[in-house]
């Protein structure tokens, strides 16, 4: 049996991004999205979802934005203006041994909390830019997911051995250290009996998508449960670099191709959301 969870990060970044998810979730493949606590369009992507029972986990986020906590009471996150660290700075952080543990659980439950009085049960977690696999937050999201009774989350280990295309030397290395990382972290989210896919793919696909590479993805699917990263967008001028970029839009129009369902099927593949773990 081989099963797919097609995922749709990012939900609520904007409104234009988060249109096309949820068109992508209405007309096209994607079974199931993760909304970000604290941009622009939250609110309203959280509304929609609990107004129509939508398939949503949560996409904590410690990089980018504006925090839900008040900034004295996590200011080891925070920059000189009081917005997050970058990812970078972040990593440099945690590296030096700056970053307070009781700051991190202050703000992970804060935005655990706002999804549930806004949206809901999530169905499961994953994270801004995998946050969740660092060494020193895996130990601290684990219990309090089991506390809060989230018991699914992302193990972004991709595996490369069966990739139809070649990829820059750079983005390899990126994706097998990511790798390494996340099974690491998923002992440790194992311990608290916390469920994940038994595979995982979309960093090899993100940035160089379109519509054959996907067909190739989907063909050469392993037996087993498989989560799908995605990114579906339309360009919007006013957000950053990635939401700008032409592949948000090739991402939407892959997604929405009416053949693709027959394809799907064709490979004895079902389509399945995080709830069916």
């Amino acid at each position: 049996m081989r099963r797919l969870i097609v995922n749709a990060d990012d939900c609520g970044v904007s409104a234009p991004r988060t249109h096309a998810i949820f068109t992508c979730m209405e007309e096209g493949i994607v079974t199931s999205t993760t909304v970000i606590p604290n941009m622009p369009e939250s609110l309203n992507a959280a509304r929609k979802i609990k107004e129509r029972d939508i398939p949503a986990g949560i996409h904590i986020n410690l990089v980018e934005g504006s925090a839900l906590t008040p900034e004295r009471d996590i200011h080891s996150l925070l920059d000189t203006r009081g917005y997050f660290l970058s990812k970078e700075k972040l990593q440099e952080a945690l590296t030096q041994g700056s970053i307070e543990a009781e700051h991190v659980e202050r703000e992970i439950r804060a935005q655990i909390e706002w999804f549930f009085d806004t949206a809901g049960m999530p169905t499961h977690c994953d994270s801004h830019h995998n946050i969740h696999i660092h060494p020193f937050i895996a130990p601290l999201l684990g219990p309090i997911l089991a506390r809060y009774g989230i018991s699914r989350i992302r193990t972004p280990a991709e595996s490369l051995e069966r990739l139809s295309w070649e990829l820059p030397e750079e983005r390899r290395a990126y994706i097998e250290s990511t790798a390494m990382l996340a099974r690491a972290a998923q002992s440790i989210y194992e311990s608290f009996d916390i469920e994940t896919t038994d595979h995982y793919r979309g960093m090899a696909l993100s940035g160089m998508a379109n519509a054959r590479k996907l067909r190739n993805l989907l063909a050469a699917l392993p037996e087993g449960t498989t989560e799908l990263m995605t990114h579906p967008g339309t360009c919007d001028p006013l957000g950053d670099d990635f939401s700008r970029n032409p592949q948000r839009e090739t991402e939407r129009n892959m997604l929405l191709d009416p053949e693709l369902p027959a394809f799907i099927r064709s490979r004895g593949i079902e389509l399945v959301g995080f709830g069916d773990l």
